[in-house]
């Protein structure tokens, strides 16, 4: 093993304490985001139907910045709890745990709460039962926890319900195609929604419910954003770095067990549609966006933990200073050293 390989497994991966001083380095960043950065000034359509009823607890800014920064913290410890309770990453690494904190805190909108975040937090949640049903014949009960999750998950961000049929995808290369289990699944979705349809019925307000749905419509697919060259300059590292860490990771979990080998290619496939979930509703939400950004992360840490490559540690290097710059570009003090 090379010498440049060693230091990053030992400093960097499998450090005793990289993850207490990536949490407070994150903490930090996020702060100082939150007290000289710029605000984000996009604002999107509220297509939830119980964010409404709790946005009143979220007027004040710093409010925001706790809520969104324990969330953000309980989304990496979830990812990395999957990861160990699974052992789908067989040697031990820090990564599944900073790789989504520091990649959630570079833009202002990450201090934002909003249902985003709770709606992934029960996304990635659902991921515990998909894989207790990996070559498990009595597999309905987790389709039918999967399906009450993710139903849950619309009710703060109504978008994830689009997650049902790619969760399909995915139970079909854990355990191969069972109608009872998708059925299951959308038994589970039906008691959620039909228990919220009764509280609209009794409140005699049937238009209220159904005014959600109609976000599925607003598709902005032709709206181009009009943005600077440097924001444009993001969005195409941002795209360089999912489409590089999907083809390397493809190219490294391909030779680990079946289950990881399972999990890593329906992830893959999520992301995929959620890039492109997200080009298709590009001005009504970042849901696809965040929650493809804590799916990435998962593939990120994955690689970076098994390489065994100069070369790609460089890699690493190069796409963390990629990542720096964008998060210090949302700065006045250094956008004034931009041409």
């Amino acid at each position: 093993m090379h010498a440049v390989v060693r230091r990053f497994r030992t400093t960097i991966v499998e450090g005793r304490f990289v993850s207490l001083f990536t949490s407070l380095l994150i903490i930090g960043l996020r702060g100082a985001l939150f007290l000289w950065g710029s605000k984000p000034q996009v604002t999107f359509t509220d297509s939830s139907f119980l964010c409404r009823l709790i946005g009143h607890f979220f007027t004040d800014p710093l409010i925001h910045l706790i809520a969104s920064t324990l969330s953000v913290f309980l989304i990496a410890w979830i990812i990395s709890a999957m990861n160990n309770r699974f052992n789908l990453i067989r040697s031990r690494s820090n990564l599944p745990f900073v790789v989504p904190l520091f990649l959630l805190s570079l833009h202002p909108w990450f201090l934002m709460m909003t249902g985003d975040y709770i709606a992934i937090i029960l996304i990635l949640l659902a991921f515990f039962p998909l894989l207790r049903s990996y070559q498990n014949p009595g597999s309905y009960l987790f389709s039918f926890r999967a399906g009450v999750l993710i139903a849950v998950a619309s009710l703060f961000q109504l978008f994830a319900l689009t997650l049902i049929p790619l969760w399909w995808r995915g139970e079909l290369s854990m355990r191969g195609s069972q109608f009872r289990a998708y059925l299951s699944s959308l038994f589970g979705v039906f008691l959620v929604y039909i228990s919220l349809f009764s509280v609209y019925l009794f409140s005699d307000d049937i238009a209220g419910f159904l005014h959600p749905f109609l976000s599925f419509s607003a598709i902005s697919l032709a709206a181009i954003p009009g943005f600077s060259l440097q924001e444009w300059g993001t969005v195409v590292l941002v795209a360089l770095f999912f489409i590089s860490n999907m083809i390397l990771s493809i190219k490294t979990y391909g030779r680990d067990k079946v289950l990881t080998l399972s999990l890593m290619q329906f992830v893959v496939f999520v992301i995929v549609f959620l890039l492109l979930l997200q080009v298709v509703y590009w001005t009504q939400t970042v849901f696809f966006l965040t929650l493809g950004i804590a799916l990435i992360s998962y593939l990120n840490a994955y690689f970076y933990t098994k390489t065994v490559s100069k070369t790609n540690v460089y890699l690493a290097y190069t796409m963390t200073g990629l990542m720096w710059l964008i998060y210090l570009s949302h700065f006045p003090f250094f956008q004034l050293l931009l041409p």
